[in-house]
C-alpha cells in the first residue's frame, strides 16, 4: 500500500511537471496571460511561505513582488525541475530583501514582551533547549517571541534558521536558494543559531 500512494504521488508530482511546463513554454512564446495559470495554482504554496517570515500587513506585496520576479526570471528557469521549488527559492529571496530593506530603514519590531510571551520564554528558556523552541513555534506566543529575536539577525542569517530550523528544508536547497557552498551554509547556520540563542537569553534578560 505504501509503495501504491508513493508511486501515485510520483506520478501526480511528473503530471503537474509536465502541465508546468506546457504554461512556461506558451508564456514564453508570447501568451504572457498563460503565467495567470502558474500563479493561481501556487497562489497558496506563496502565500504559506511567505506567511511563515514576513507581517501579515505586507503579506500580499511580498508574495506579489515574488511572483513578477518569477515571470521576469522565467526565461532563466531550467525545465526538469519542479516549478514550485523555483518558484519559492525566489519568494525566499524576495523575504530576504524584505527584511534587508527594512532594516536599512531601521524598522525593526520594538523588542518588548508581553506577559504571555514572557511566560512562555521563561518556561522553554529553563534550560534553553533548541528543541522546545522549535517543537512550540507554531504556538501564537512562541512564534512572536521567535520573530522578534530573528528580527535581529542579519537577513541571511535569519533565512538560514527559518529553512533550516523551522521550515526543515535539506541544506542543498538553502544552498541553492542563498547562491552559497553547501560548507558555508554549514557554518552560518550553525554561527546563525548560536546568535539567535543569546538574543533569546537576552531578551529574557531585560524584561
Amino acid at each position: 500500500m505504501i509503495y501504491v500512494r508513493a508511486a501515485a504521488l510520483e506520478t501526480e508530482k511528473n503530471g503537474r511537471m509536465v502541465e508546468d511546463a506546457g504554461v512556461i513554454r506558451a508564456v514564453l512564446d508570447g501568451d504572457v496571460d498563460a503565467f495567470a495559470v502558474l500563479v493561481r495554482r501556487y497562489s497558496q504554496r506563496m502565500f504559506e511561505v511567505v506567511g511563515r517570515r514576513i507581517p501579515a500587513n505586507d503579506l500580499e506585496s511580498v508574495a506579489q513582488a515574488a511572483f513578477v520576479s518569477a515571470f521576469r526570471s522565467l526565461g532563466m528557469y531550467e525545465p526538469g525541475q519542479p516549478f514550485e521549488h523555483w518558484l519559492l527559492r525566489i519568494a525566499r529571496r524576495r523575504c530576504c530583501d524584505y527584511w534587508r530593506d527594512r532594516r536599512r530603514r531601521h524598522e525593526l519590531p520594538e523588542a518588548g514582551l508581553s506577559d504571555e510571551q514572557r511566560k512562555w520564554l521563561e518556561r522553554v528558556s529553563a534550560n534553553l533547549r533548541w528543541e522546545e523552541y522549535e517543537r512550540e513555534y507554531q504556538r501564537q506566543e512562541a512564534a512572536q517571541v521567535v520573530h522578534k529575536a530573528l528580527a535581529e539577525l542579519d537577513p541571511e542569517d535569519r533565512m538560514l534558521v527559518e529553512c533550516i530550523y523551522f521550515e526543515e528544508l535539506p541544506l542543498k536547497e538553502v544552498a541553492v536558494t542563498l547562491e552559497w557552498s553547501l560548507s558555508k551554509v554549514k557554518v552560518r547556520a550553525f554561527r546563525a543559531r548560536k546568535k539567535l540563542r543569546q538574543i533569546i537569553e537576552r531578551l529574557l534578560d531585560i524584561e
